[in-house]
């Protein structure tokens, strides 16, 4: 599901990516993702002494759509 949603605080406009992810756990606290697709990156950056580097932006996690939406958000307004 994607839809277009601005944050009033900043008037910094998204374009929201929620995703039903359902991970092979018992517990259900993040079945559901939620990222900026306008600003979304995931990369590997090289590696340092403990290992890979990824570079990954804020992405929301949640029991329900709606939390990992709110996850988004607040996160996005930290940063």
């Amino acid at each position: 599901m994607v839809r277009g949603m601005s944050i009033i605080s900043t008037r910094q406009e998204i374009q929201l990516a929620t995703e039903f992810v359902c991970p092979p756990i018992p517990s259900r606290s993040a079945d559901w993702s939620a990222v900026d697709d306008n600003t979304y990156d995931c990369s590997y950056e090289g590696e340092d002494e403990s290992g890979s580097v990824w570079k990954q932006s804020e992405h929301g996690i949640g029991e329900t759509e709606l939390d990992a939406i709110n996850d988004l958000i607040d996160q996005l307004e930290e940063a």
